[in-house]
């Protein structure tokens, strides 16, 4: 086992952050360490990096000779680690003696910058993120470590760019979030269809995206996380997160001005779209996802967007009374987490509990497709980005493979060189862009393009 006292490299990190921190980066021992690697997302990316990263694997689509990957799990419980690591070599016998354990632990800083001072990348599954997230972004950040989680909290973001994204920017330290299903697809998504219409010398005005076709779980954590939030947020900071614009910058460089805010307004009922023609209700996941690609509206350097700009979101449904009651169930669950009696209620009787997720056979045969439909300035011309997922549930299997291939644009260092300059605290589009997109169609599980909306057949 690689313990942390095992490597010295990680006593020699000054605890400032040190500007000569990117080019010692190929020194470090691991391109990327797994925090709360015996977790259930976090055991799929374990098994994921395994098959397809690590050399000697017989599977027909794995990188491991020609991609090779450095790489440990992470987390606070070492007897559980190595269960996971003993089920991974039993399911994949080319990877036994190749996966290294870290420990650390939230109660002791300099376990974490330990862990965090060893990795080119840290990517984080350890939720709630609001209760025990901070602590390891605290390391990453002061080793001069790129970090990326699967969160899905606006809070616990919102709390990292407050504390963060300064000193993130000038050290070059890239904090990516919601690299999982919260929120690529529609990140990147809106991302894609926007640079087609720059590319082709218009302007992407405004975009919206849908969840069409799927198959999946529900995840224990991803409830997990939202009761937390229920219960631990203030009404005030609640209403604020109302605002897609609750991650964006504030003050006088703001985009999110009134004009801004009129234009972006999120579907609050059922409706049929002549887009994608079909009725639609509200998103079930508009909470995190406008308010990321908002972010990256926001913070875009390179001009993909344009200013005037806007995105809305729903989830296709199978008809009218379909998109009907979808609406009524969704109001009603958000009622029922709002008051402690029945949110109790959901908590301990009803909803999945953390670690709980889908069987492997539906992990397996899971899919889903989601569409970002969007328009240009000049003749209203539109065009359609297509993100699939293949062969995976988009909740577990699907988040996982996706969170390793987000992490992998920072952790390998010919990747990282392909990315925009910068740090700071960043969304997956302004922070990996077409790069986790070439990522994501040379996985197996995915698959991203664009075409005009005229030539697309949208699954609903």
């Amino acid at each position: 086992d690689a313990s942390n006292s095992d490597i010295p490299f990680a006593r020699l990190i000054s605890p400032r952050i040190d500007p000569t921190m990117a080019a010692a980066a190929a020194a470090r021992a691991y391109d990327l360490v797994v925090w709360g690697g015996s977790g259930f997302t976090g055991r799929l990316a374990a098994e994921y990096l395994a098959r397809r990263y690590t050399p000697g694997s017989p599977d027909p689509n794995s990188k491991g000779s020609s991609e090779p990957v450095r790489w440990a799990i992470a987390g606070r419980d070492r007897a559980k680690l190595e269960s996971v690591r003993e089920s991974i070599e039993a399911k994949h016998p080319h990877a036994k003696g190749k996966i290294d354990i870290l420990i650390g632990t939230n109660d002791d800083p300099a376990s974490l910058e330990s862990v965090a001072c060893v990795a080119n990348t840290v990517l984080s599954f350890a939720g709630p993120f609001a209760i025990c997230g901070a602590p390891i972004v605290d390391a990453c950040v002061k080793c001069g470590t790129d970090y990326c989680d699967i969160t899905g909290e606006p809070t616990f973001i919102r709390d990292t760019i407050d504390r963060h994204d300064a000193v993130a920017k000038s050290a070059g330290v890239k904090l990516v979030s919601c690299v999982g299903y919260d929120s690529v697809p529609w990140d990147i998504g809106a991302f894609a269809v926007a640079k087609h219409f720059r590319d082709n010398g218009d302007e992407c005005v405004g975009a919206v995206g849908h969840a069409g076709a799927a198959r999946g779980g529900v995840s224990g954590g991803t409830i997990a996380s939202a009761i937390n939030l229920m219960e631990t947020t203030p009404w005030d900071v609640l209403k604020r997160m109302g605002s897609p614009f609750f991650l964006s910058p504030e003050g006088d460089s703001s985009k999110a001005t009134t004009a801004a805010r009129s234009r972006w307004k999120t579907q609050s009922s059922w409706r049929f779209d002549e887009d994608v023609g079909r009725w639609t209700m509200p998103s079930v996941m508009a909470g995190i996802n406008t308010k990321v690609v908002a972010r990256s509206w926001a913070i875009d350097a390179s001009g993909v967007y344009g200013d005037s700009f806007k995105y809305d979101e729903s989830d296709i449904c199978s008809g009218r009374f379909a998109a009907a009651l979808g609406t009524a169930a969704l109001t009603a669950f958000g009622a029922a987490l709002m008051f402690p009696p029945t949110r109790w209620l959901l908590k301990n009787h009803v909803l999945p509990k953390p670690g709980q997720g889908p069987s492997e056979a539906l992990r397996e045969g899971g899919f889903a497709n989601i569409y970002v439909v969007g328009v240009g300035a000049k003749n209203g011309d539109k065009a359609v980005a297509h993100v699939e997922f293949k062969g995976a549930d988009p909740g577990y299997k699907g988040t996982a493979a996706l969170a390793v291939e987000a992490a992998l644009c920072m952790a390998l260092p010919s990747e990282r060189a392909k990315l925009p300059e910068g740090g700071g605290c960043l969304t997956p589009a302004t922070a990996l862009g077409t790069t986790l997109v070439d990522r994501m169609n040379a996985s197996e599980h995915f698959a991203v393009d664009v075409k005009p909306l005229a030539d697309a057949a949208i699954r609903g």
